[in-house]
């Protein structure tokens, strides 16, 4: 425990003063549908960030509202996994350039989710300092990731071993119950007669995910082992045979298999097969990825305007399948006609799906207004458009 809070307290110095002085200009706000006005992605993601740090920033605290403007029945502050949505598009702002201190802001309060009184120590649900609650095992593997996005920019050592405490957290939530795969939440592990009892797609793939990427850093076999454990089960249990998507999860008690499908998953799918195919060089990883992205393509678009879009709900799944079709492009050219489809929609979104303070709909067709006071989806858009800058070479050093 001990070394623990040693780290914790490593980590947090780091991230208070590991950016530069604030170098940007004010932000302004531009009515996006106004005539003449044109900027670049990287604007467009900044701009989406302060917004964010504008209107869900809570000062007296460091953390984050759920919702703006805050709704009946909202707790003190946001979720973790709508922090970690935030956390990935703070990582993109990065990559292409920005300095802004107030970029470490979202580090800052995650740390406060960080729970070191439970062992392994993990990140939960909600901030400490409320009480402890819930451990998600997806919500870890997410945050997983974002510190692993940190590390290849800061390259920092006390960013990797926190990743690597997320690794003895998620050791934890699995066994071979159902066959395998890893439990959504770690407090109904062991509670078998409830529906929060289910091995999670959501949490076996993102956790499949971060672990390749743990390995590619360190070259510990027993990340590697570990990714392809839950992969094999991902693929051999929860893999639709017709369309080689993903459902949801199943469920302990009784072995029911919840066959929703979300984009989420099936996008960490794809990253999960690239990722393969990057440490083994065996083609049959990357012709599973392009598969999966076809499959993706056909079920999860539809026709809006006479324009392609993905669908209207959970938009921050779909920056997930969007990541994973980025990942695809490296190795297959045919993923370009998604990444496209992709970028037309985003450029939909910012002109066609905004609310009067210039948030956006979960509907990025702006046929169904609503879900736009989220802090998750705000969160996907920085991201969306900071990784649109990144493909098309928006960057300042």
């Amino acid at each position: 425990m001990k070394n623990t809070q040693k780290l914790s307290i490593l980590f947090f110095s780091f991230l208070l003063f590991s950016c530069t002085e604030n170098t940007d200009t004010a932000m302004t706000h531009p009515d996006p549908t106004e005539p003449g006005v044109t900027i670049t992605y990287r604007e467009k993601a900044k701009q989406v960030f302060d917004l964010v740090q504008q209107n869900y920033k809570i000062n007296s605290t460091g953390l984050y509202l759920e919702n703006f403007p805050k709704q009946a029945g909202d707790r003190e502050a946001s979720y973790l996994w709508s922090l970690d949505g935030l956390l990935s598009g703070v990582n993109q702002l990065k990559a292409i350039g920005y300095k802004d201190q107030k970029l470490n802001d979202a580090f800052l309060a995650a740390e406060k989710y960080y729970d070191t009184q439970r062992s392994p120590a993990a990140y939960a649900a909600y901030p400490v300092q409320y009480g402890l609650e819930d451990r998600f095992y997806d919500d870890n593997a997410i945050l997983a990731l974002d510190l692993l996005e940190d590390y290849h920019l800061t390259k920092n050592p006390a960013t990797l071993e926190r990743v690597k405490k997320i690794a003895e957290f998620s050791l934890t939530g699995e066994n071979n119950v159902a066959g395998g795969g890893m439990y959504w939440v770690e407090q109904y592990r062991n509670k078998p007669e409830s529906d929060m009892c289910n091995k999670a797609v959501c949490a076996s793939a993102f956790t499949t995910t971060y672990l390749l990427k743990l390995y590619q850093i360190t070259k510990n076999e027993d990340y590697l082992k570990f990714a392809k454990r839950i992969y094999q089960w991902l693929t051999t249990n929860m893999k639709d045979p017709v369309d080689n998507l993903f459902w949801n999860d199943i469920r302990i008690r009784d072995n029911f298999v919840n066959k929703t499908k979300w984009t989420y998953n099936s996008g960490a799918m794809i990253s999960n097969n690239v990722l393969l195919y990057e440490i083994t060089n065996d083609e049959a990883y990357l012709n599973e990825a392009k598969t999966i992205a076809a499959s993706t393509f056909t079920v999860f678009t539809h026709t809006t305007d006479n324009q392609l879009f993905f669908p209207d709900h959970d938009s921050w799944f779909n920056v997930c399948l969007f990541r994973g079709y980025l990942d695809l492009l490296k190795h297959a050219p045919m993923a370009q006609t998604y990444v496209n489809t992709f970028i037309k929609n985003a450029d939909y979104a910012w002109t066609k799906a905004r609310n009067s303070y210039g948030l956006f709909y979960e509907d990025w067709s702006g046929v169904k207004p609503g879900r736009d006071k989220w802090l998750l989806q705000q969160a996907g858009l920085i991201e969306m458009y900071g990784r649109i800058a990144l493909l098309k070479g928006e960057k300042e050093l």
